[in-house]
């Protein structure tokens, strides 16, 4: 079995990883878990699917607002746990296979997410956006690509003990594709939205009222464009529904992250395209019995 303390330590990394994205840090804690299906020298099957199972517990539990992290790891330790398979060999080259089809599976609805978020950028347009997303990234590379000029404002996002500004993150990404990338300060989020034609942002989590958990200042963001009448849209993937807050947990919001209320989103941009909460709703109750493999009902 791989050293518990180097597991203990994956964990910790995942717990307290303050500049990967919510689908960039799923992704890390899949691999955490197909390490140990490759490394774990249990002969017993059935000692091997308990062990991945409370690993994945761990993990699930790492980040809370983070629903991409929940929804993939539960999802695998539920295929695991119900796998008609008495081979620990076997088990182990099911856990490797799958991981790999999830972590793909992820990164292509990052790209799909980014190629309809491009659709709305429009040539010489003004954006404006918050905080440091990969979808948003990918969005803005997406629509470079295509040979569209725009800008973009960027609030500077500064983390609450001042050691993080996630603004000048993104602001250098565009730098290097050459767009013009301007932080503002945080304090000055009026003067800046308010001459946009548009907010794209990302999510860390949609909840089943279609808000969304982003990193600060995304509902203060939200609320100028809202009154100033630009469209402000989410740009993330479907893994980002939140399948706690469809079964009705508590949904922890940690710090350095806000709630932007659903009358203050134009709309979420998906892989999927635009949805409604119909259909997130569908997708989280899809995810649920997953979660019934940690007793979350």
């Amino acid at each position: 079995m791989l050293c518990v303390s180097l597991l203990s330590d994956k964990i910790s990394e995942i717990k307290l990883d303050r500049t990967s994205g919510a689908s960039q840090i799923a992704r890390k804690a899949l691999g955490v878990l197909r390490l140990f299906a490759q490394t774990s020298k249990h002969k017993n099957c059935r000692r091997f699917k308990e062990d991945f199972i409370e690993l994945g517990r761990k993990l699930f539990e790492t980040r809370p607002n983070m629903a991409p992290v929940q929804n993939l790891v539960a999802q695998i330790a539920y295929e695991v746990d119900t796998i008609d398979e008495q081979s620990q060999v076997s088990v182990r080259k099911f856990v490797a296979s799958r991981i790999n089809k999830m972590y793909k599976e992820s990164e292509v609805a990052v790209k799909k997410c980014a190629e309809w978020g491009a659709t709305i950028i429009g040539d010489a347009d003004c954006l404006a956006s918050c905080s440091d997303s990969s979808t948003v990234c990918e969005t803005f590379r997406v629509a470079k690509q295509a040979g569209k000029t725009f800008k973009v404002f960027v609030s500077e996002s500064r983390s609450d003990d001042g050691r993080f500004h996630y603004g000048e993150i993104m602001a250098e990404f565009l730098r290097s594709l050459d767009v013009r990338a301007e932080v503002f300060p945080d304090n000055e989020i009026r003067n800046y939205v308010s001459d946009a034609e548009c907010v794209l942002v990302g999510a860390d989590s949609v909840l089943c009222d279609l808000s969304v958990i982003n990193g600060k200042p995304t509902a203060q963001v939200a609320a100028v464009a809202k009154e100033c009448g630009i469209p402000f849209y989410s740009v993330c993937e479907t893994s980002k529904a939140n399948t706690l807050s469809y079964l009705g947990k508590k949904v922890e919001l940690n710090e350095g992250f806000d709630i932007t209320p659903a009358n203050l989103i134009t709309g979420l941009v998906t892989e999927r395209g635009l949805l409604d909460a119909n259909a997130i709703i569908e997708i989280m109750k899809s995810n649920s019995k997953y979660f019934k493999i940690f007793e979350v009902t």
